[in-house]
């Protein structure tokens, strides 16, 4: 039984359901796998879409053109004003 439909009804329920109404509660199940599916294959995409704008160059130069993103001498100046102290040393960076 599915994760979903466990939260809304027991195993007895969704039995006599199932009984009751089982061409929908087969679509029902039909959909709700597809719909995990295509979860999946939303979110792989988004992340791949993210780490390529993360690292083009021409991406990263239009979002901070758009204001989206802040050049790293204000980042680290930001930073600082709130305490947090110095620049990481590479050593800490590797770790």
């Amino acid at each position: 039984m599915n994760e979903h439909i466990r939260e809304i009804m027991d195993e007895e329920t969704f039995n006599h359901i199932n009984e009751e109404m089982p061409k929908v509660m087969q679509e029902l199940m039909e959909f709700n796998e597809m719909a995990f599916r295509l979860t999946g294959k939303l979110h792989r995409r988004t992340q791949r879409v993210i780490k390529h704008m993360q690292t083009c160059g021409t991406c990263l130069n239009r979002q901070m053109k758009l204001g989206l993103l802040m050049p790293i001498e204000d980042f680290y100046a930001q930073g600082q004003a709130m305490g947090m102290g110095r620049l990481p040393k590479l050593h800490h960076q590797v770790n």
